[in-house]
């Protein structure tokens, strides 16, 4: 499956892990989060307790409530159109050092060189970022 993990493939029945990575990466690559409960559903042995399926539902509506972009202005920003979610990520304490001024209420300066290291704490505390800005193409290098 695209967002799960294989763990053990026996004979006839096969065991996944479901990890937030996994469900971010399925989102980040095209599945909604109604293709992947279906696929549950469809494929699972035995009843998928309901609790999952909103586990599921609510991991995956994490991803892109953040976005990173390049703004015309201000360089790298990241915005959101939820302003409690960017409340809460910039009270992170280790998220703070790596983002500069306030542009608006969904908007952020973000240090164009920490934006690995934003993305990854980001991923971290489980807010992680639709990265939107695009790339630079860097000075060639004979090899």
């Amino acid at each position: 499956a695209p967002f799960a993990e294989l763990e053990r493939a026996p004979e006839h029945m096969h065991s996944y892990r479901l990890t937030p990575l996994g469900l971010w990466n399925a989102r980040a690559a095209g599945l909604d989060a109604e293709k992947v409960l279906d696929t549950l559903l469809k494929y699972s042995r035995f009843p998928v307790p309901h609790s999952l399926l909103i586990d599921v539902e609510e991991t995956m509506s994490r991803y892109g409530r953040l976005r990173l972009e390049k703004d015309p202005q201000h360089g790298l920003v990241m915005r959101t159109d939820d302003y409690p979610v960017l409340e809460e990520v910039i009270r992170a304490k280790k998220i703070q050092p790596l983002l500069g001024p306030r542009i608006d209420g969904e908007t952020i300066v973000v240090h164009s060189s920490q934006r690995g290291q934003l993305k990854q704490l980001l991923l971290k505390i489980g807010w992680p970022a639709e990265d939107l800005a695009g790339y630079v193409d860097g000075t060639p290098h004979l090899i």
